[in-house]
């Protein structure tokens, strides 16, 4: 791309959902590094720096270090609710969820990580006022055909930001937006009529209202094209362009506490654990993730070898109550079996630095980013082995049916043979990163509107 021929007057980024989200799950780490590459290199190479922008009614307006500080408040509490209450309730809330046995009244008076219970009323509440606030504080962008608009959130929960969308490109604007997956359609036993019915919205309104969509893979530019190909007929416009791009898989290395129970699970000289130090899944709890799986894999390895041990990162999603259940009556919680819902980028890192391998059992993915993350630690990778997987891992991961969890004992019991040996290290892999991502993320958007403009000409 030679982005300093015709360039955009205005670049503009969309956030509305991540801006205001407290979780670090794979889409607001996507959109997060990309917010950062883009604004490093932007100006150098010819192309105005990256606005940050929310939505209000049918406009897409600034958001300034006001708004942003309230957004952050906001991402704050839906983080770990807990950590904003006083030392008062949350003393009165304990003494009473330790006399009921309603797990509904613990869910509500002491919310998990990432999860509001009572508190989502006032939540809601005040994320409601800085919205009606945006109509008298903030600046409302008045686009023109010099435009770029690039849309990387997960607006199926933001359903506003098309009307804005649609605005901006009767103004002659160019509106680029990122697909992450087609999961709830290809899917839909894993979300729900409801939701699969809400996620086919969406896409329609993604594909109505961009001039490109720009997908995390090629597998899911090719499912893309395919859902376009076949409701062709219900779509009012269709993009003018798909592509893909490969996610960045580099972590920047941050600074930060890790907390005591962490930094004991996870010893930074794990060949000289006494026991050895666990292997890692990252992945939010939900069905599609698989952990059901993997617990029955290492209830057979555990027969044979109490040595080895497991740890569960990631946020408690929906329809997961039967796996945390099982997990926290797992009669090896606590000794081999762990679990944490609320790690921090600091946390997370030193458990990839220090793991003995990762274990990612997913049924279907847009992409799989632990998996690269994983590689980029140069870690021993193991990952179901669906065509996604295979797409991300090539051959420096390990894979295993989704059908039969003795296969990935087996996997398991082969890496331990060989995991303690100089031998058995595996070499940290050259990844993407987040800079070259959001670098093609760009060049895509930049050439869609060049194009555009040509055909407008």
């Amino acid at each position: 791309m030679d982005a300093k021929e015709n360039p955009p007057t205005r670049l503009f980024v969309d956030a509305s959902h991540t801006i205001a989200s407290g979780k670090n799950s794979g889409i607001e780490r996507v959109v997060r590094n990309i917010l950062s590459e883009c604004g490093r290199w932007c100006e150098h190479e010819g192309l105005p720096k990256p606005q940050l922008v929310t939505h209000h009614s049918d406009q897409f307006v600034a958001v300034d270090d006001n708004l942003a500080s309230h957004f952050s408040k906001l991402a704050s509490i839906e983080s770990n609710v807990r950590r904003s209450l006083p030392k008062w309730y949350s003393q009165i809330a304990d003494w009473i969820c330790r006399r009921t046995s309603s797990n509904r009244i613990r869910k509500w008076l002491m919310p998990q990580a990432g999860h509001l219970g009572l508190f989502k009323l006032p939540h809601t509440a005040y994320s409601y006022l800085i919205k009606q606030s945006l109509a008298f504080r903030a600046q409302a962008i008045q686009p023109n055909e010099n435009d770029l608009f690039v849309l990387p959130d997960a607006y199926w929960t933001k359903r506003g930001v098309w009307q804005a969308a649609a605005a901006a490109r009767k103004k002659g604007a160019t509106v680029a937006t990122v697909i992450y997956d087609l999961i709830p359609l290809t899917h839909p036993q894993y979300v729900g009529v409801k939701r699969m019915e809400g996620f086919r919205r969406y896409l329609h309104h993604a594909i109505e209202n961009s001039d490109l969509l720009v997908t995390i893979s090629q597998t899911v530019e090719t499912e893309v094209k395919d859902y376009i190909q076949k409701f062709h007929s219900e779509l009012t416009s269709v993009p003018t362009a798909i592509r893909h791009l490969t996610l960045g898989a580099e972590l920047k290395l941050v600074d930060g506490e890790v907390r005591t129970d962490v930094r004991d699970l996870f010893l930074t000289d794990p060949s000289s654990s006494d026991p050895k130090n666990p292997y890692l899944m990252v992945a939010t709890f939900d069905p599609r993730k698989n952990h059901h799986y993997l617990l029955d894999a290492f209830d057979l390895l555990w027969e044979t070898r109490n040595d080895l041990r497991l740890c569960l990162i990631g946020r408690v999603g929906s329809l997961c109550e039967e796996v945390v259940h099982r997990i926290r009556n797992h009669p090896a919680y606590g000794k081999q079996l762990f679990a944490f819902h609320d790690i921090k980028d600091s946390e997370l890192q030193h458990c990839y630095k220090s793991c003995r391998g990762v274990i990612f059992p997913s049924i279907v993915e847009g992409f799989g980013l632990p998996i690269v993350e994983s590689l980029w630690f140069g870690k021993k990778t193991f990952a179901s082995d669906t065509p996604i997987h295979r797409e991300v891992g090539r051959t420096d991961c390990v894979y295993f049916v989704l059908n039969d969890p003795s296969t990935l004992v087996d996997e398991i019991e082969k890496w331990e043979l060989v995991a303690d040996q100089s031998d058995g290290k595996l070499p940290m892999r050259t990844p993407t990163t987040w800079e070259e991502c959001s670098r093609l993320l760009i060049s895509h958007c930049v050439n869609a509107q060049k194009s555009l403009k040509s055909r407008t000409a």
